[in-house]
Order: structure tokens, then C-alpha cells, then sequence
């Protein structure tokens, strides 16, 4: 079935391009039918962690600067990052009692986060201050410097998104998906895969560098995974990003994933959705 067409093609995101590996059925009903995709708890608890790590990043070069010779640095941290987590809470406070999260049930489920975080800082920070580094001269020394929420485009590639986290090692640059919620047993999930993948080669035609490798942080198991960008994925993310701006312009109904639990596949093989659909398109 054909959908009739709308606007001409503009940038693919990385997050449709996400949406149509995890399932093509997923990303028509979102990005093409244009449903919005219901948040649930974990959704929301994920909205908190993301823009928890933003404000860290945020004010990171202040919090370095304001650490003192002989100070816990772990528990100095632990204590500033604990009211950036309340902040990211407040923030989505209407979010998370929309999906019947209390606020303090929130503010529990980020202290594990705020502690690692604290800790991987510190473990950095206290051998640079034992040293005698203080000031601005730590803050020079630390390494890697990031940026979070970095927007990046390529109308080469034909895809646009923004990098949860962006690390800089010196000239080399490190794109990191953060994820909250499961952890695969080993390797990154395959829609968390393009993603990463899309970032890293998104950077390379904007700075015209070589990115090697690309990561997918799960923040609630601290693990982060390696994606190698090696040519066979290459080759894939430019793949997919055709075959979505395919199914953007023919509007045809994909094949899903055929997981009994995906609700696209569901609706998409109901006579009553896809009529309705077509009397919105007419």
C-alpha cells in the first residue's frame, strides 16, 4: 500500500534512521504517518539521564575550577552532581508524573549515576591535583574535553542529528551514545549501532578527519561498547540511509519486524489504521 507523497526530501535524522533499524513498520507509523511515540517510565527516567550528563558537561570547567588541594574530590562532586541530577528531574517533572514516576522515585533512580560519575571524575582529577595542578592549569590537563547535545549535518551523507556526548582527545574525536535502560549482553544494540556509526562518519565529512571509532555508553550498567567503523559499516549506515529516503518518497507500508510486542507492526496490519490513514493523507 502507497501513501501519497508530501514535501521533497530534506536531512534524514539519525534517530529516524535509528527508528527504521530497530523496525521500517516503526519508523512509517512515526515519521511518515506521523504518530507520536507514547512515553512510558523508562522513556522518561531517560529524558532525566541525558539531561543530567548535558548539565555535567555544562559545568564541568566551572566545577574543575572551584576543586581545592586536599579536597575529597569524589564527595565534592558526588555533592555538586547530585543537585544537577535534582535539576534534570525538575526539569521533567510533568514528563515523569504524566507515567506516574514520583519525584523522589526519580531522584533515587539517578543517585547510582550521580556516584559513577563522581568516581570516573575523581579517578582522573585526584592524581592531577596530587601533582599540584590546580586552577586553570587542571582544567588544561584534563582530558578528554566534551561537549554534549553537539548538532552536526552532512547534505553528502544526507542525515543531520546531535551527539549525546562528543569527546575530545587532543585532535582525535570520540562520538558516545549514551542509553539508558537494557544492556546487551555483549556488542551494542543494532539500532544503537547506526546511530553511533551515522555520528562518526558525520564528523568526518564536517572535519574532514578520520573517526575510527565510535561508542554506545549504557549509563545504568556503566558499560560503555566499542563501534568499530570498519568499511561493511561504512557501507550499512550509508545503506540504511538510502533505503529510508526510498520509503520516504514511494510512502509504501514496509515489512516490520514481526516482534509480537511491536505495536507498529500491529497497527500497520489493521484494515481500520490503514484506512485511516488514507483518509488523513487524501
Amino acid at each position: 500500500m502507497t501513501v501519497c507523497a508530501k514535501s521533497a526530501m530534506a536531512l534524514l535524522s539519525v534517530s529516524a534512521l535509528s527508528s527504521f533499524v530497530q523496525c521500517p513498520r516503526q519508523f512509517f507509523v512515526q515519521y511518515i504517518v506521523g504518530e507520536e511515540v507514547r512515553v512510558n517510565a523508562a522513556m522518561a527516567m531517560g529524558l532525566v539521564k541525558h539531561k543530567f550528563h548535558e548539565l555535567v558537561s555544562l559545568r564541568e570547567e566551572e566545577f574543575v575550577l572551584q576543586l581545592k588541594a586536599g579536597e575529597d574530590v569524589h564527595s565534592a562532586l558526588a555533592q555538586k552532581y547530585g543537585l544537577l541530577a535534582r535539576e534534570a528531574v525538575v526539569k521533567y517533572v510533568n514528563s515523569l508524573r504524566a507515567v506516574n514516576v514520583a519525584v523522589q522515585d526519580a531522584l533515587a533512580r539517578t543517585i547510582p549515576l550521580v556516584q559513577r560519575e563522581a568516581e570516573e571524575k575523581a579517578r582522573v582529577l585526584a592524581p592531577l591535583i596530587e601533582k599540584g595542578f590546580l586552577g586553570e592549569e587542571l582544567w588544561i590537563s584534563l582530558v578528554p574535553k566534551v561537549r554534549t547535545e553537539y548538532a552536526v549535518q552532512s547534505k553528502k551523507l544526507g542525515i543531520k542529528g546531535r551527539i549525546d556526548r562528543l569527546e575530545l582527545y587532543g585532535s582525535r574525536l570520540l562520538p558516545v551514545e549514551l542509553k539508558s535502560g537494557r544492556c546487551p549482553g555483549e556488542g551494542v544494540f543494532e539500532h544503537h549501532r547506526i546511530q553511533a556509526a551515522s555520528y562518526a562518519l558525520l564528523l568526518e565529512d564536517v572535519f574532514g578527519t578520520h573517526v575510527p571509532e565510535a561508542q554506545v555508553h549504557y549509563v545504568d550498567h556503566a558499560e560503555r561498547r566499542s563501534v568499530v567503523m570498519n568499511p561493511f559499516t561504512r557501507e550499512w549506515v550509508v545503506d540504511v540511509a538510502a533505503k529510508v529516503t526510498g520509503l520516504k518518497e514511494s510512502r509504501e507500508v514496509p515489512k516490520g519486524c514481526g516482534q509480537e510486542y511491536c505495536e507498529a507492526c500491529k497497527k500497520l496490519s489493521d484494515p481500520l489504521f490503514l484506512a485511516k490513514i488514507r483518509a488523513k493523507q487524501q
